[in-house]
């Protein structure tokens, strides 16, 4: 009987670009309800222009991405289950020239989008 891999994870949507995360990274996720000064905004800490403020405000935190505080953003957050030939390890190149931070592999959906892991 063959066994595929398969990883839990959770897929944030940023306007038109998509994030994966392992879903046991990400302690909790809620919407935001109050200002958030003192919060990072997801799109900044990634280096990337700030998403449109269209969707739900959410507040997630990933106590391995050393963030104490979380990040916020405007978007969507949905648990996923990615098989094993839908992540694909990133090209030389692009593990040379990113400036992403934590990002690990690929994910093959409409098109190429960063798995981020720490």
């Amino acid at each position: 009987m063959a066994h595929s891999l398969k990883l839990a994870a959770v897929r944030i949507t940023l306007g038109a670009q998509y994030f994966y995360i392992p879903a046991a990274q990400v302690q909790r996720c809620a919407l935001v309800d109050d200002e958030t000064p003192d919060i990072p905004r997801f799109s900044q800490w990634l280096g990337l222009p700030d998403e449109p403020e269209q969707g739900l405000h959410l507040h997630l935190w990933v106590p391995a991405s050393m963030v104490d505080e979380g990040w916020h953003f405007w978007g969507e957050l949905e648990n996923v289950t990615l098989q094993a030939g839908d992540i694909f390890p990133l090209p030389e190149l692009v593990q040379l020239c990113s400036t992403l931070p934590a990002l690990r592999a690929l994910v093959k959906d409409k098109s190429f989008s960063p798995l981020l892991s720490w």
